[in-house]
């Protein structure tokens, strides 16, 4: 084969990705699920937010393991194992009548085999463009983030396919037949597209490098270290730490946004105040509106790494992230000012999942970023769990979302705070 060929040929890789993670994505349609689910299975959706908590964190604890096993056995067949894994969690999930069934087959299973599918793309196009690594990584889990823009009316249209209203007194007895097709029916298109694009991962062989292209010189400046670390010697390094604060306290902050936008949205400041009245209908629009900017801020923070380094687009993110959750309560007086502001916090909450791949690799080594970043991403595990089921909690603990999203703000100041701190690693 040509270098040429293996050059045209690693944009494969890329695909095979988008591919995976369109169907691993769909994750962030809980919001739209839980609307069908939590009646069908006439349970509170302050309970069923658990299946989601739990799946985010069995998705990130399986990460560890996942990292080392693609290194091991090759991304492709991790990949598949993910893919089935997920197939028959949603297929399992049809055949659930209680929250303790649905919590173990959309909980578990399937965040199990999210966390097995989520590493073997980024690991694998990681090693075929270390040209273009913050790029690429933002392409390659673009899919994640805007897989909910495709599924949450993919999802719609198989459950309450007449769009009749939540409120209707007969919505149980009109959606609870389709509810288990629904499951099936996902479980057969997410398989598809998992296992299909598992076929596409494979590793460059071994000393590859694109023509022309050299290596950048470690420097404090760049963040690059230049050096390569397995991973039980990076969880010595102090810098592991501080970045795994950084990505923890970022993402809480992004996924209590996710957690709570439509909540927020529908709460009345005071009764001579202006609140929202905006319907399931349109909810279903603004999260898909935002996910789609969850997924575009994939790509455009990755590209950011590349041009100004994955620092500099760190912090940039994250103050433009605490700016944003500042001013979010003022978006309660007028609804495209909400969904501005709201799709913009997306955006950078998107840029972690590019940005924080690239970063690993920078500081601790491209060879060993699939095991690495499968323990730095136990942050985004415990973030997800606290930022699925403690919205309601902090809420009337705080009294309101004011002091909620000023909190976030500040949690976004100390991932800011800590990126600017982080030094490479000058020795092992």
């Amino acid at each position: 084969m040509s270098e040429d060929q293996k050059i045209r040929n690693r944009w494969i890789v890329v695909i095979g990705a988008i591919m995976i993670q369109l169907a691993l994505g769909t994750i962030y349609s809980w919001g739209t699920v839980t609307v069908f689910v939590s009646p069908y299975l006439n349970a509170a959706k302050e309970l069923t937010v658990y299946v989601f908590g739990v799946g985010l964190l069995s998705f990130a604890v399986t990460m560890i393991f996942a990292g080392s096993l693609q290194q091991k056995y090759g991304p492709r067949n991790v990949a598949i194992l993910g893919g089935i894994l997920i197939g028959i969690g949603l297929i399992s999930s049809a055949f659930m009548t209680t929250f303790i069934g649905l919590l173990i087959t959309y909980g578990i299973i399937f965040g199990v085999g999210i966390g097995f599918g989520y590493v073997c793309p980024i690991a694998a196009a990681g090693k075929w463009f270390p040209d273009k690594k913050g790029f690429i990584n933002g392409i390659a889990v673009a899919g994640f983030g805007a897989g909910a823009f495709i599924f949450n009316f993919v999802i719609k249209a198989l459950a309450n396919p007449t769009g009749l209203s939540d409120k209707a007194p007969n919505f149980v007895n009109v959606i609870s037949p389709n509810i288990p097709i629904m499951f099936i029916v996902l479980g057969i298109i997410y398989i598809i597209l998992v296992i299909g694009g598992a076929m596409a991962l494979s590793n460059p062989p071994t000393g590859w490098t694109p023509a022309g292209w050299e290596s950048p010189v470690p420097s404090e400046e760049s963040g690059i270290s230049g050096l390569e670390f397995e991973r039980s010697q990076t969880v010595k390094l102090p810098q592991f730490w501080m970045f795994w604060a950084a990505f923890a306290l970022s993402a809480i902050s992004g996924l209590m946004v996710i957690g709570s936008y439509s909540a927020f949205a529908k709460t009345e400041v005071a009764p001579s105040v202006f609140s929202y009245v905006i319907g399931t209908s349109d909810f279903v629009l603004i999260g898909s509106l935002a996910a789609l900017f969850n997924g575009l801020g994939r790509i455009v923070w990755g590209k950011m790494a590349d041009i100004i380094t994955y620092k500099k687009a760190m912090l940039l993110m994250f103050l433009t992230q605490a700016v944003l959750l500042f001013i979010y309560f003022t978006t309660n007086f007028n609804e495209i000012y909400f969904l501005i502001i709201t799709c913009a916090i997306f955006f950078c909450f998107g840029g972690n999942f590019s940005l924080f791949p690239t970063a690993t690799s920078d500081l601790f080594g491209s060879k060993n970023l699939g095991p690495n970043y499968g323990i730095v991403f136990t942050a985004y595990g415990i973030a997800g769990f606290i930022g699925a089921v403690g919205v309601n909690l902090l809420v009337t603990i705080f009294g309101s979302y004011l002091v909620l999203f000023i909190v976030m703000g500040i949690m976004s100041l100390g991932s800011a705070a800590l990126a600017y701190l982080i030094k490479p690693p000058r020795n092992k």
